[in-house]
C-alpha cells in the first residue's frame, strides 16, 4: 500500500479558512488513478497567526494570516466523514523557539508533524529571493548549517519525520565537499531519537530534478534503521503521487522494503511491493482504502 504521506492544499483558490470538501476530494480522486491508498495534508505552520514571529523575515511575516482554529474546523470535517486522509503539519525547526513550537504543536492532537529546515541563518534554502544572500553565505557554511540544524531539530523531540532532507540542493547547486560524513551523521541522529526520514519526489519538479534526498543519504539511513515515509509534496490535486514509480525504486535500491505513515502520531508501516514492474508506469488504479 502506497501512502502519500506530505501534500498541501493551499495552492487552490481556497485559504485554510475555507476549504470545502470538493477541494479535497479531488486529491481523492487522483490518488485513487495514482495508486495511492491514503494521503496525509499539512499545512505550513508559519501560515498561521499563532505562529506569528516563529520564521525570521518579511517573507513569513507576510504569509502569516490565518486562524488556526478556522483550518481545524476543516480537519474535524475530514475526520467525520472517516476518509482514508490523515491531518498533520509541517513546522519549520528554529534554533532557539523550541518550547514555542512546541506549544504550536500542542494546540491540536495533529495525526503526524513534519519537521523542515528552511531557513539557515535566517536566510531562506528554498526561496528564489534569497539567492544573493545565500551565495554571500556560500555553499559550504549554508550546507553544514543546513545538516547541523536538521540534527537540532531532530534532537528536539518535536517532529515525526524530517522532511525533503537535503533541500539546499533545489536549485541544482551543490556543496564544494563531499557529504557522506554529514549523511551518517543525521542518520544516526535519526535512528537515536527514532524519527523516520522522508522520500519527498518534489524536487523532480525543482530546477535540480532529483528526489530529495539522495540515494547516498537514504542508504546511510536505511543501513541505520531510519524508517522512512513517502510524499510527492503536492500543493494541487495533479501532483499527488507524482514520482512515486521512481521513488519507489529509489527506496529499494537503497535497501527498504516499506514506508511508513501515520494516525493519531502513531506509526504505521505498509509494503513498497516490488517497484515499477510490478505496478506498471503509472501505477495500479484502485480507490483508497482506511
Amino acid at each position: 500500500m502506497l501512502v502519500d504521506q506530505h501534500l498541501h492544499l493551499e495552492r487552490g483558490p481556497y485559504t485554510p479558512e475555507n476549504y470545502p470538501d470538493s477541494w479535497l476530494d479531488l486529491y481523492l480522486e487522483r490518488a485513487a488513478t495514482a495508486g495511492v491508498a491514503r494521503l496525509g495534508v499539512v499545512e505550513h505552520g508559519y501560515r498561521f497567526l499563532e505562529a506569528r514571529g516563529l520564521l525570521p523575515g518579511a517573507w513569513a511575516e507576510d504569509r502569516c494570516r490565518y486562524r488556526l482554529d478556522a483550518y481545524l474546523g476543516f480537519v474535524e470535517r475530514v475526520r467525520q466523514r472517516r476518509l482514508p486522509v490523515s491531518c498533520g503539519i509541517e513546522m519549520d525547526y528554529i534554533a532557539g523557539a523550541e518550547e514555542e513550537i512546541r506549544r504550536f504543536l500542542t494546540r491540536y492532537p495533529w495525526d503526524f508533524v513534519l519537521g523542515s529546515v528552511h531557513f539557515v541563518d535566517g536566510v531562506g534554502v528554498d526561496l528564489e529571493a534569497d539567492a544573493q544572500l545565500r551565495r554571500q553565505m556560500g555553499q559550504e557554511t549554508l550546507w553544514r548549517r543546513y545538516f547541523a540544524l536538521s540534527r537540532a531539530a531532530i534532537a528536539s523531540g518535536l517532529f515525526d519525520v524530517l522532511t525533503h532532507p537535503d533541500l539546499p540542493k533545489i536549485f541544482g547547486e551543490r556543496p564544494p565537499f563531499a557529504l557522506d560524513t554529514e549523511y551518517r551523521l543525521t542518520a544516526q541522529a535519526l535512528a537515536a531519537a527514532d524519527m523516520a526520514i522522508e522520500c519527498n519526489t518534489a524536487g523532480l519538479r525543482k530546477p535540480v530534478g532529483d528526489i530529495y534526498p539522495h540515494r547516498a543519504y537514504l542508504r546511510a539511513a536505511c543501513a541505520a534503521g531510519v524508517p522512512v515515509s513517502l510524499g510527492s509534496d503536492a500543493h494541487e490535486p495533479r501532483d499527488v503521487g507524482a514520482g512515486f514509480d521512481a521513488a519507489v525504486d529509489l527506496l529499494l535500491e537503497s535497501g527498504y522494503r516499506e514506508a511508513v505513515h501515520y494516525i493519531g502520531r502513531r506509526r504505521i508501516a505498509s509494503s513498497l511491493g516490488s517497484g515499477r514492474q510490478s505496478r506498471g508506469e503509472r501505477g495500479e488504479a484502485h480507490p483508497p482504502t482506511a
